[in-house]
């Protein structure tokens, strides 16, 4: 493949064709399926309830103090539900502001490099990577930590490039602290301890660690901590005690593995194996970027290609050593992996050696092989084969695989397959259709991220619920309920994230710590009382209560069953 050619008119039309199936994919990952419960929940009920108390600054889920991350993510969604309400699509807002920022950002920081054709297409391959879009399109903090984390390291970046005048360093040194500030009220140190040692195994390979001795260092240092420190006194204000259960309970014990519940334990290759799958539909690809790194050796003359390789290393060992494990937490590493990816494993020229063209048709087969995959998904769905794992479809689903259809037979009548273009196209193609699956098409949003979701019902209960009537969660943990019923639930001997609010304020209104407080609740309620249970404690738990009760005519899932509690007047 020659990147230098100009496209011809069969080509464009694909690009073009490609750039608009990749956009639909964000938009009905973003705004057309409903909150994976408990990891999107949570991040909608807390902005929501920020809202709903106009106490903004305290962190809250489902009435209790919740100091798990901190307050930054909340106050990203939280404008957008108070614009246009509890609605899963306007807690999704910020969330495509944000994956602009990203495009944008990485747009910026290649063009020097890979000017032109290289660069655009190693920032399509990121934009089209599994991991990406998945992982910006949930609603948890990690998709707005990836902006800051990578303004932190672009900026540092940019700052140590050569001929830079002491200006223009000191004003990326100050971008890379007010970035890493933000950051840290995103997620956690991470956001400046990783990119802090991201720069400097990056200025000890390029040989210029003397480059750190200049006084905008520590005066970017000094106006990181000017800002940080008066924000976190400012959170702990308002929720007294945050600061030790963020820097012990949340950072240190969590990534040693002494924290009492340890939540996430997995061995320390875990990261290698799940990478790969982030990486669809590009996966195979990596053989000929790896082939080209060190046959071509682009390292040499490539700065950035040096920092991208440090960034995505730093990231992966970092968590690789940690204790607990989830996909979401390397998702820093994914942009500047992807920009690998595509600018060194697609982009480059191929140099017309029989392993080149093999390995090109290798990455090939990798596309084909994630369109069957999907294909076999639904195949699986509808047929029920795994019904523990996958949930059943209707047949109307089945229109969301005549994009991949199309799309193959389209390939392999004009060979788009060996160009960019046609890549791309297919890529897309198979995207789309993937996401369909993801939407209301398929009914029930199709559980193939391994989550609950039970989205589905609590929109239904939601319409018969009244003022008076009241809700009990019973041991689960669901705060998605509390953003579409748009109520506080009660909560019955919950055991869970929610532990150490309950235990800060053990007498508020709203717990149920004994069946006798149940019982009274359901007395005095002034309209219907409806518990909301997982189906496996239905009878290990539930029936050994004795309680008055009658199913409510709803929808139920293997998640979720709710129950109409009765008075024993």
């Amino acid at each position: 493949m020659n990147i230098t050619t100009p496209l011809a008119p069969t080509q464009r039309y694909l690009l073009i064709a490609a750039l608009i199936l990749l956009g639909f994919s964000y938009l009905i990952m973003l705004f057309f399926r409903g909150f994976f419960d408990p990891d999107e929940g949570r991040y909608a009920e807390v902005p929501r309830e920020m809202v709903v108390t106009g106490h903004w600054g305290e962190m809250r889920m489902l009435g209790y103090r919740y100091y798990e991350k901190p307050p930054l993510s909340y106050w990203m969604v939280a404008p957008a539900i108070a614009a246009f309400g509890a609605r899963d699509w306007a807690a999704r807002i910020p969330l495509l502001i944000n994956i602009v920022l990203i495009a944008g950002l990485f747009h910026f920081l290649i063009r020097r490099f890979w000017p032109d054709a290289p660069g655009q297409m190693a920032l399509l391959v990121m934009l089209s990577m599994v991991g990406f879009i998945v992982g910006l399109c949930l609603l948890l903090t990690d998709g707005f930590l990836v902006f800051w984390f990578s303004l932190t390291c672009a900026a540092l970046f940019w700052a140590f490039l050569p001929n830079r005048t002491p200006i223009q360093q000191l004003s990326f040194l100050l971008l890379a602290a007010i970035a890493a500030v933000l950051g840290v009220l995103t997620k956690g140190a991470v956001a400046v301890i990783l990119p802090a040692g991201i720069l400097l195994i990056w200025l000890f390979w390029e040989r210029r660690l003397r480059d750190l001795l200049t006084w905008g260092v520590p005066l970017a240092g000094l106006v990181f901590l000017a800002l940080l420190i008066p924000l976190m006194l400012a959170v702990e204000q308002h929720n007294p005690g945050f600061t030790r259960s963020f820097i012990f309970e949340e950072h240190l014990a969590r990534f040693l593995g002494t924290r009492e519940k340890q939540l996430h334990p997995e061995p320390f290759w875990f990261y290698a194996l799940v990478l790969l799958p982030l990486l669809l539909p590009w996966t195979l690809f990596l053989f000929r970027a790896g082939r080209t790194l060190i046959v071509h050796r682009p390292i040499t003359t490539d700065p950035l290609t040096r920092f991208c390789l440090v960034w995505v290393a730093v990231v992966l060992v970092f968590f690789s050593a940690g204790m607990g494990k989830l996909m979401s937490y390397i998702l820093p590493a994914i942009p500047p992996l992807g920009l690998l990816l595509g600018r060194w494993g697609i982009a480059a020229p191929t140099d017309g050696t029989r392993w080149d063209r093999r390995l090109w048709n290798l990455g090939t087969a990798g596309l084909m092989f994630t369109a069957l995959t999907v294909i076999l998904v639904w195949l699986a769905a509808y047929f029920q084969i795994m019904p523990a794992l996958l949930p059943a479809v209707p047949g109307i689903s089945a229109l969301a695989l005549i994009p991949i259809g199309s799309a193959w037979m389209s390939m392999l009548a004009l060979r788009g397959f060996g160009h960019f273009p046609g890549l791309l196209f297919f890529c897309s193609s198979v995207l789309f259709g993937a996401t369909l699956l993801l939407s209301p098409l398929a009914g029930k949003d199709l559980n193939v991220l391994l989550h609950l979701n039970s989205s589905h019902v609590f929109k239904q209960f939601a319409g018969i619920l009244r003022p008076e009537d009241r809700v009990v969660v019973m041991w689960d943990y669901r705060p998605a309920l509390g953003f579409y019923t748009q109520r506080l639930p009660y909560l019955f001997q919950n055991k869970n994230e929610l532990e150490t609010g309950i235990s800060l304020e053990r007498q508020r209104k709203g717990y149920l710590h004994f069946p006798e407080d149940l019982r009274r609740m359901i007395q005095s309620a002034p309209g219907r009382v409806y518990a909301v249970i997982e189906p496996p404690d239905y009878e290990t738990k539930f029936l050994p209560l004795k309680l008055n009760f009658a199913l409510v005519d709803l929808p139920r899932d293997r998640d979720t069953l709710i129950i109409e509690l009765l008075s024993e007047k």
